[in-house]
């Protein structure tokens, strides 16, 4: 098994993967590693088929129909991935509308 997705390119010239971390008991964490965002992005927690967002110690159950479950790790994976890049490109879009640089999107 891999321990990172194929990088991916943003519209604004950024990458992102995710790393994924395998669990004792078959779980695993998607971590979000974004060029935008060098200090550590999102993380998502996958247990039986079920996606979860993480929150510190907080698990929210994914809600949009796309990213609810995932059948294997790999699956899991590149839903993270798909994940992610939504949500990045949406901080994208939101900083090219404001006319400010997207690394304040994400706290600098």
């Amino acid at each position: 098994m891999k321990t990172h997705t194929d990088r991916l390119p943003l519209s604004d010239g950024a990458s992102i993967r995710v790393r994924i971390e395998r669990g004792l008991t078959g779980d695993a964490v998607f971590h979000e590693q974004n060029t935008n965002n060098p200090r550590g992005g999102g993380r998502v927690y996958w247990s039986g088929e079920g996606l979860y967002l993480m929150f510190g110690n907080e698990l929210l159950r994914m809600q949009n129909s796309r990213f609810e479950f995932a059948e294997t790790v790999a699956d899991a994976a590149e839903k993270s991935l798909a994940f992610f890049v939504e949500c990045a490109e949406s901080c994208i879009r939101h900083a090219r509308d404001e006319g400010i640089p997207v690394s304040q999107c994400y706290g600098d």
